[in-house]
């Protein structure tokens, strides 16, 4: 036992340069961020990233950053945002806005997992609550830089039930951790909302969208502040590194009372969680009646610890607490120590790959420029030995959180190094546990019983490593870590020759100008399509010593003597694994291309034109009869033409301007030059839309030039004629082509001759006093009433016409014909004065149209007083109508009544007024 014990301390001393670095680089706060490459925290000074509670940030398992996230916004490791980077579904006032999962079995692509702000509160972009999603990022695209993969963006995990119209509004928790599957290689993403647990495994196949769904004992249902702050949704949720246990802190389980104080319903529960099945039981409340935010578990997963606000009943902050509990005790909840209360707010907990637990936070109306550290976690008591404000941030400010991580990637069972195809991969134990025997199995089918065995792949892939230890003859589970395989790139065996013209400095006789040297990278690597990463260095012992690259030289660099030699190391993207080759840095006399003009025509008078680029490098080409291996490109600045940097596209559209060319010959300069772009205004010619008469033809169109320009271009009508002008006959689309035969420019003009139409009625339409023409045709027309040289109007209704006969004229808008129809308005008069006087003796219809209602019809209009007495019945066609007189007495001044019923059914009642 002692000697194994001795193993164990020599391996531990050398943990720091054989574990994976995934969790190498912090970035959180407020520009703040951590490199832990070292053995000790560095503070990282170069981090776009202002939060003041989630992020999330990965590197590969040499300790390089990859990228970075608040949950809304992702950077690169050049600290520029991914392409489709912007507008992820999370918070930066999330408590775990975001946590990134590699994708297991792929060497490039991660799931950044996304958790909203669950209320309302400071809600400023969306305004619905979007809750648990997930996208993906490809570290293979963007010049192996990332990009999120456009149709994995924002994909939504359910998280709640869907038929609840309150738990579909808030969605979720600000909660999420992870976990790896007892398989080695899956891995468990957990949630929590309400009274349920949500296990969502992760594999090679990506994200299974149905969850592992737990139900425990303690409910928590979303409870709104008078800010519209979600304040049951806030505090850290973490499982065990060994997979075993897990932690939630819920800062408050209901709104609180004023009277009380409303920070003070906070709970800390520890569950059991089941990594095979991701299942979470069993539930222990160890802490109540606090405001709990962060927690964390000690490396060897026995300790947990939780830091804690305390406030008094005005809701003014008091203290904050960093508690520990003995995982291991027989009364869990009872074990809890105070390590330390103090001014410093309860900020978020996380396990580092050095093994300590770090804590965010700040003093009260203070700044946190440094956190605060657990240096010996797994040791019970003050042991554990918690500095506080003693890591600096190097003038960068913490606020409440820390970046999370696959919770497992900390548990110290085995570790290895040397993964590329050819090595002997070296499989080290990591473990605290004692033990008398070993047996590794190395996925392949092959195994050994060495305690440090060195193994060689025979092919590149991806393989499940098991360690079984034994102890007095017992097994225990075995330990299980996934395993890629990478094949390092193939490179060109010969050195390559950069060539480069010496052209665009001071001295162009010296050998020594600008190169960029990513115009090596495609002949070196064989043009692979495959994800590359490429380092330059000016020796190999440099290449080979710089194991992190962060030496490498600027791919714009200023080659020191002609013919120098430079070693690149070629990597497959996000691996360790890459092979070396040299490219020779030479230096030509360029030839002269010279000034070569381009017109180009500006049509719409702004003065800018579009420049056939493309067109302009082959005329070049054969102006000057290059070999044909040659090929000409375009460049708005001279150090970006001697680069080869920023080309310009095929059609460019400028102003007056003198663009930069470079020549180049089997991927090497081969001359430069300048173009100087003019442009020449064209005729901003219009379309025309001509309305004739057919009387008018035959008619003289032409293309809209300006007289005077008229002899500057060349014309050709689709009637094959090529003058401005033409005659034509008839209507039709007529079109012309205006051509500059200098410049090669043209446009088309469309001249459409349309002839007006003849109003064709179809029918007069009568409602009372009004009239609605209806014409054959979709054209405009205008219409008058009984007035031929009257007054016309566009409306085909004609409102408030008298009783009697009429005639409507229409025509069409060039007055070119005019057609009329005739009609009648019949109507009843109101009162009639049969005192013979001439005047309104007689009351019959008024306007009845007697080619409708002919003399032979059975058309008749009867007369009755008050009573409904008949009085008088008579055709109002044949009568000239009813004097008043009933049986030989005229009647005296009073209200009578009439009926009519017309052949087609229609029926007329009123009453009119006998006066004297």
């Amino acid at each position: 036992m002692k000697t194994k014990i001795l193993i164990f301390l020599i391996i531990s001393n050398g943990l720091i340069a054989f574990s994976q670095k995934e969790s190498a680089n912090w970035y959180f706060g407020d520009s703040a961020g951590l490199n832990f490459n070292s053995g000790n925290p560095v503070p990282l000074l170069d981090g776009k990233l202002i939060t003041s509670e989630g992020c999330a940030t990965i590197s590969d398992s040499n300790g390089n950053l990859l990228f970075y996230t608040d949950g809304v916004t992702v950077w690169d490791r050049r600290h520029e945002v991914m392409p489709n980077g912007q507008g992820l579904f999370g918070h930066s006032s999330s408590t775990e806005s975001a946590l990134i999962i590699p994708k297991p079995g792929s060497k490039s692509k991660y799931y950044v997992f996304t958790i909203d702000q669950p209320s309302y509160y400071l809600k400023k972009i969306r305004s619905t609550i979007e809750g648990v999603n997930y996208s993906e990022i490809d570290l293979s695209l963007n010049n192996s830089y990332g990009d999120v993969v456009a149709g994995v963006k924002n994909s939504p995990l359910v998280t709640y039930n869907s038929s609840d119209s309150f738990e579909s509004e808030y969605k979720s928790t600000e909660k999420i951790t992870a976990v790896t599957h007892s398989d080695g290689s899956s891995i468990w993403v957990i949630t929590n909302f309400m009274d349920r647990f949500y296990s969502f495994l992760v594999d090679a196949n990506g994200v299974n969208p149905s969850p592992v769904v737990s139900t425990v004992q303690q409910l928590v249902r979303p409870a709104i502040n008078i800010d519209g702050a979600n304040v049951t949704a806030i505090g850290y949720l973490k499982v065990s590194p060994n997979g075993k246990k897990i932690a939630i802190a819920h800062s408050s389980t209901v709104a609180g009372s004023p009277r009380t104080g409303t920070k003070k319903s906070g709970k800390v529960l520890l569950y059991d969680f089941d990594n095979s099945t991701g299942k979470v039981s069993n539930q222990l409340e160890i802490l109540s009646g606090g405001y709990p935010y962060g927690v964390e578990f000690s490396p060897n997963s026995k300790l947990l610890y939780v830091t804690n606000n305390n406030f008094d009943q005005s809701d003014s902050f008091l203290s904050g607490s960093l508690f520990q509990y003995n995982l291991e005790s027989s009364n869990i909840a009872g074990s809890k120590q105070t390590i330390k209360t103090s001014q410093n707010v309860a900020g978020a907990l996380q396990l580092a790959i050095d093994g300590k637990i770090y804590r965010a936070g700040y003093k009260t109306l203070g700044v946190g420029l440094d956190i605060s550290v657990i240096r010996s976690p797994n040791s019970v008591g003050v042991s554990c030995d918690y500095l506080e404000n003693t890591v600096n941030l190097g003038g960068r400010a913490a606020k409440l959180g820390l970046p999370p991580f696959v919770q497992s990637i900390f548990l110290y069972t085995f570790d290895y190094e040397s993964i590329c195809l050819g090595d002997k991969t070296h499989f080290f134990i990591t473990s605290e546990e004692p033990y008398d025997s070993v047996v590794w199995d190395f996925g392949d089918g092959q195994t050994s019983t060495d305690e440090e065995p060195y193994h060689t792949y025979a092919s590149a892939g991806v393989y499940s490593v098991s360690l079984t230890m034994s102890l007095n003859g017992i097994e225990r589970d075995p330990l299980i870590k996934q395993l890629i395989i990478s094949e390092p790139p193939s490179v060109l065996n010969t050195t390559y020759d950069l060539i480069q013209c010496d052209s665009f400095d001071n001295d162009p006789n010296d050998g020594v100008t600008y190169f960029n040297l990513d115009q090596a990278n495609g002949p070196i690597s064989l043009n692979t399509t495959d994800a590359i990463q490429i380092y330059y260095y000016h020796s190999i012992a440099e290449a080979m010593n710089d194991t992190l690259n962060i030496n490498a030289l600027s791919n714009i660099y200023k080659n020191q003597i002609q013919d120098e030699l430079l070693y690149a190391k070629v990597y497959a993207a996000n691996t360790e694994c890459y092979n070396t080759a040299t490219i020779r840095l030479k230096t030509t006399q360029p030839v002269d291309i010279g000034n070569q003009d381009l017109l180009a025509c500006d049509f719409d008078g702004d003065g800018m034109a579009d420049f056939d680029l493309e067109a302009e490098a082959n005329k070049i080409i054969g102006l000057l009869n290059l070999p044909t291996d040659v090929s000409i490109t375009f460049y708005e600045k001279a150090n970006d033409a001697a680069l080869g940097i920023n080309e310009l596209p095929s059609v460019y559209t400028s102003s007056d301007n003198t663009l930069y060319i470079r020549a180049e010959s089997d991927n090497a300069c081969y001359g430069g030059g300048n173009l100087n772009l003019k442009v020449k205004t064209f005729p901003q010619l219009e379309d025309q839309f001509i309305s004739v008469c057919s009387v008018d033809f035959p008619i003289t169109i032409s293309s809209g030039i300006n007289s005077s320009q008229i002899a500057d271009y060349e014309y050709v009508w689709n009637t094959n004629e090529q003058t401005n002008e033409i005659t034509v006959n008839e209507a039709g689309v007529y079109e012309v082509k205006v051509y500059d035969a200098i410049l090669n420019c043209e446009d088309l003009v469309t001249v459409t001759v349309k002839q007006n139409e003849i109003p064709d009625i179809q029918n007069i339409l009568i409602d009372g006093h009004s009239i609605t023409v209806v014409i054959k045709s979709d054209e405009s027309f205008l219409y008058a009433l009984d007035d031929q040289y009257g007054t016309y109007q566009e409306s085909n209704t004609i409102l408030n016409i008298p009783e009697g006969s009429h005639e409507v004229f229409i025509k069409d808008i060039n007055s070119c014909e005019t057609v009329s129809r005739s009609f009648y308005i019949f109507g009843f008069p109101k009162y009639f004065t049969p005192n013979n006087d001439g005047t309104n003796d007689l009351w019959n219809v008024f306007g009845l149209d007697p080619n409708q209602f002919s003399s032979d019809t059975n058309l008749s209009i009867q007369i009755y007083d008050r009573y409904g007495k008949l009085l008088k019945t008579f055709n109002p066609l044949l009568s000239s109508g009813w004097n008043g007189v009933f049986n030989g007495h005229l009647l005296t001044p009073d209200d009578y009544w009439y009926y009519m019923k017309l052949p087609n059914g229609e029926v007329y009642r009123g009453h009119f007024s006998l006066k004297i």
